[in-house]
């Protein structure tokens, strides 16, 4: 091939990749822009919504839960703009916990304690919040794994509680199972035999697997562990406000990570 033929050769080869490049890049523009379209009405809701707006707002998140998966693949958005996304729902349902709960089941009790869900949700919002932070990659982590240890102990006294009513000694759970459980993992009972009542199964949204055994004593520890928990989840919502996770990106390594150590006192 002599040097001609091999210089257009090369030049076709360079044309196409481009023009194969700006189509994805093209099309996933647009799919971003339909993406930012379909879930701008969510930004219409924020803080504590009256009734007709809970109503709206769970019309609205029942419509997106009800799209096809094949179609749903395509409404991506940018990660930063996915994880601002999350804050905000996260909020919402930390401030009205009850949209959350018709959602998923229905119904709830007249006296449920909707505390362990505003908690809960507020520290999946922290945690999106954390991730959006413009702050080294290690003080992220660091502050996303301390989030993450305050919600897995929620969630372990939450699941104590619902072994509890599952024994006959709790009326009303702190969690409905189904924001606990994995998505896609599996929630069963296994039936005992010669007069045992059997395990349950569950496994939480961080993976971790529980099988309690529904013949076995109620942990009678519980309550007091877990207002010693609630005390330290309310404290950090005070103090971990959106100003003051800007404030911590300002700061030096060492404040910072002084600071974040602070805001965590061990459990």
């Amino acid at each position: 091939m002599n040097k001609k033929r091999l210089f257009y050769t090369i030049l076709s080869a360079v044309i196409i990749i481009g023009i194969g490049v700006f189509y994805v890049h093209t099309q996933r523009q647009k799919n971003f822009a339909e993406t930012r379209e379909v879930f701008a009405p969510i930004y219409m809701y924020s803080g504590k919504l009256t009734p007709e707006q809970q109503k709206e707002y769970s019309e609205l998140a029942e419509s997106l839960s009800n799209v096809p998966l094949d179609v749903a693949k395509k409404y991506r958005l940018p990660q930063r703009e996915q994880l601002a996304l999350e804050a905000h729902t996260m909020t919402l349902y930390r401030d009205n916990p009850e949209i959350y709960l018709l959602m998923v089941q229905g119904s709830f009790p007249a006296d449920i304690d909707f505390k362990s869900y505003q908690r809960h949700f507020g520290l999946l919002a922290l945690i999106a919040k954390t991730k959006l932070a413009d702050m080294p990659a290690g003080s992220r982590k660091l502050m996303i794994q301390h989030l993450e240890t305050y919600d897995k102990k929620l969630i372990q006294n939450s699941i104590d509680t619902i072994a509890a009513k599952f024994k006959g000694k709790q009326t009303s759970p702190k969690f409905s199972v189904n924001v606990l459980i994995m998505i896609g993992a599996p929630f069963f009972v296994e039936v005992g035999n010669d007069g045992k009542r059997g395990v349950f199964h569950i496994t939480d949204i961080y993976g971790k697997e529980y099988t309690v055994d529904l013949d076995s004593p109620a942990d009678t520890e519980m309550t007091e562990v877990t207002t010693e928990l609630y005390s330290k989840i309310d404290h950090l919502f005070e103090k971990l406000t959106d100003e003051e996770i800007q404030r911590l990106s300002t700061l030096s390594k060492t404040e910072r990570t002084e600071a974040i150590e602070k805001l965590f006192p061990s459990l």
